[in-house]
C-alpha cells in the first residue's frame, strides 16, 4: 500500500499535531499545507493588515503567534540542511553545531540571516518573498513574522517546531486531499501516513487547512484582537489555496497530480 490514512478527532489533530509543509521530504504521519502552519498564519495576517490598512510590527505579530500556540496548536516552520549549512558558514560555525547550543549573540545573527530570502529552506516561503507582486504578501510582513518566530523558538516555546529537512527534493507526484464527505469534519479527520516503499510526494490536506484557519481566526475574534469578520474567513483559505497552487506550478509543474476525497 502506497499510503494509509489514520483517523483521529479533529480537535486532537489541530491541538497536538503540527501542520507541516507540503514538502515531500517531511517524514511520518502528517497533515500539510504550503508553508506549514506558519505559512497559513502569514496569509491570515496579510489579509487582516489589508482590511484594516495596517502594517504589523514584530511585537504585534508575536502576539498572534503566541495566541496560535496557546489557543490553537503547534506552529510549524521548516528549513533544510543545505540552507542551515549556508547560514552556519556565514556565521563561521561548524555544521555539527546544534541550534539550541548557539550563544545569545549567535542567535541574534542567525535570526537576521534567517529572515533573508536567500536563506529560506522552505520553497513556498522563499517564492512568496521573491515574488511579492504575484503572491500579494508583503515581504516586510514575512520577514517580521520569521524573526518573531525564530525569537520565540529560541526562547524555548515548546509549541514551535523548526524542522530541518534532510536531503534534496525527490518528489514524483503531487497528492491533493481536496474534500472530506465520508465523516463529519467537526468530529474526525485523517492524517496521512506514507509507507517507506512509496514514492515521494508533495502533499496538501485542504479540509484540515480550512479547519485550522477557522480555529485561528475564531481565536483572534474571541481574544478581541484585530481580525476579520467570519464572512471573510473563506477568502483566507481560498487565497492560500491559490498561493499553494502557484508554488506547486513552479516547483512541480512536471509532476502528475492525484486528487483524493475522504
Amino acid at each position: 500500500m502506497a499510503h494509509s490514512l489514520v483517523w483521529m478527532p479533529t480537535d486532537e489533530i489541530i491541538s497536538k499535531v503540527p501542520c507541516t509543509c507540503v514538502d515531500g521530504r517531511t517524514q511520518g504521519m502528517r497533515y500539510s499545507v504550503a508553508g506549514g502552519s506558519f505559512g497559513l498564519i502569514v496569509h491570515s495576517l496579510s489579509r487582516i493588515q489589508a482590511r484594516h490598512d495596517k502594517i504589523f510590527q514584530e511585537e504585534e505579530i508575536d502576539q498572534y503567534l503566541n495566541l496560535f500556540a496557546r489557543q490553537v496548536g503547534p506552529i510549524y516552520l521548516h528549513s533544510d540542511q543545505h540552507t542551515l549549512d549556508c547560514i552556519y558558514s556565514r556565521l563561521g560555525l561548524a555544521q555539527t553545531t546544534r541550534l539550541k547550543d548557539l550563544t545569545l549573540s549567535q542567535r541574534r545573527s542567525f535570526c537576521e540571516l534567517a529572515t533573508q530570502p536567500e536563506y529560506q529552506g522552505c520553497g513556498h516561503i522563499k517564492l512568496m518573498m521573491d515574488n511579492e507582486a504575484d503572491y500579494g504578501i508583503p515581504q516586510t510582513l514575512i520577514k517580521r513574522s520569521l524573526k518573531a518566530f525564530m525569537k520565540r523558538y529560541f526562547s524555548g516555546d515548546d509549541q514551535l517546531m523548526f524542522d530541518i529537512l534532510a536531503g534534496r527534493h525527490a518528489e514524483e507526484r503531487v497528492l491533493l486531499l481536496d474534500t472530506q464527505e465520508s465523516r463529519d469534519m467537526k468530529q474526525d479527520s485523517a492524517l496521512y501516513l506514507e509507507s517507506p516503499q512509496s514514492e515521494n510526494r508533495f502533499f496538501c490536506h485542504r479540509p484540515l487547512k480550512k479547519a485550522l484557519a477557522e480555529r485561528f481566526l475564531e481565536a483572534i475574534d474571541e481574544a478581541g484582537m484585530l481580525g476579520l469578520p467570519s464572512s471573510e474567513w473563506p477568502a483566507v483559505v481560498e487565497t492560500h489555496n491559490l498561493a499553494a497552487e502557484q508554488t506547486l506550478s513552479t516547483l512541480a509543474a512536471h509532476l502528475p497530480v492525484e486528487h483524493l476525497s475522504l
